[in-house]
This record gives C-alpha cells, sequence and structure tokens, in this order.
C-alpha cells in the first residue's frame, strides 16, 4: 500500500519549542544499514552544514556545531524512532537541560539518510518565516546538535538548538 505524504506538527507550550514532520517520502529503499551507519558521522556533518546553508541564504549566522547536543539529539531520534512518537524524548527531559529548541524527521522509510535529510530540511524550511519549522531553524541560537537514529529502514533525524 502506497502511503500519501503527511505533514504533522507538535509545539511544546513552554519555554522550550519543538517540531517535527511525519512524512512518508516516496523513494525506493536506500543504502544497507551497515553502509548507513558507517555513515552517521558524515551525515551528521552535512545535516549541520544544511542548516547552516539555508541560515545564510536570510544572513543569519552560522551555528556552532556542538557535540552535546549531538549526544542529546542522537538520544532523542533513538527514543522518538522507537516510540513513533514526536519529541516524546524532548519533552520528558525538558530538552535535557541543554536544548531550547528541536526539530525531527520522524521514521522516514526510506533508508537513504542524505536523502532524508536534505529533503526533509528543505520541507522544513519551505514553511517559510510562518512556519514553526523554519521559526527553529532560523531562530536566534548559537549551536546546534543533528542526531541521527536508523531503525532497520527508518530514519529518524532530530535537530536540537540552544
Amino acid at each position: 500500500m502506497r502511503r500519501r505524504p503527511r505533514l504533522g506538527v507538535l509545539v511544546i507550550a513552554t519555554t522550550l519549542v519543538s517540531a517535527c514532520i511525519v512524512v512518508q517520502p516516496d523513494g525506493s529503499i536506500g543504502p544497507t544499514n551497515a553502509t548507513a551507519l558507517a555513515n552517521l558521522p558524515a551525515e551528521t556533518t552535512f545535516c549541520v552544514d544544511e542548516i547552516n546553508r539555508y541560515r545564510a541564504t536570510v544572513n543569519l549566522p552560522t551555528l556552532i556545531r556542538s557535540t552535546d547536543l549531538e549526544s542529546y539529539a542522537a538520544e532523542s531520534a533513538r527514543v522518538d524512532g522507537l516510540a513513533h512518537q514526536p519529541h516524546q524524548h524532548f519533552s520528558e527531559t525538558n530538552g535535557g537541560g541543554i536544548a531550547l529548541a528541536e526539530n525531527e524527521l520522524l521514521t522516514w522509510p526510506n533508508g537513504d539518510i542524505h536523502g532524508v535529510i536534505q529533503r526533509g530540511l528543505g520541507v522544513m524550511w519551505t514553511t517559510g518565516p510562518s512556519g514553526t519549522h523554519y521559526k527553529i531553524m532560523a531562530g536566534p541560537y548559537t549551536q546546534v546538535g543533528c542526531g541521527i537514529f536508523v531503525n532497520d529502514h527508518d530514519v529518524t533525524v532530530a535537530q536540537d538548538f540552544r
């Protein structure tokens, strides 16, 4: 059965902000898990670079890559990916005491991490200045960390900001 793309947004009503996309993109199965997992460091770098590329298009400063936020985002991606619940970890831990905002690409079934990041961040950015995802990506943050979790061929990517 072919699933149609759907967009879901969850905003936490506290001083912390989170947003997610739950999308079923079209596309064939990507690389094997072993290949995908071997590329995680490069894909994490790509995620941060892609966020900064979008920010540069509107003359915003580059976000510094944070290893603390990356560790937190990786755990968020794992918890949320397994639970199939957006921002469960972020909500339960109040941002872990380090993240002020989170965007998330939840369980994209493609397996192609690079493509998921590229398409997902593109969708988030194209919501424009009135969209929650855009507001977080273009927010007044100074640091970012991306975390990636691969479960079979499902990919979850959390991006945490402070």
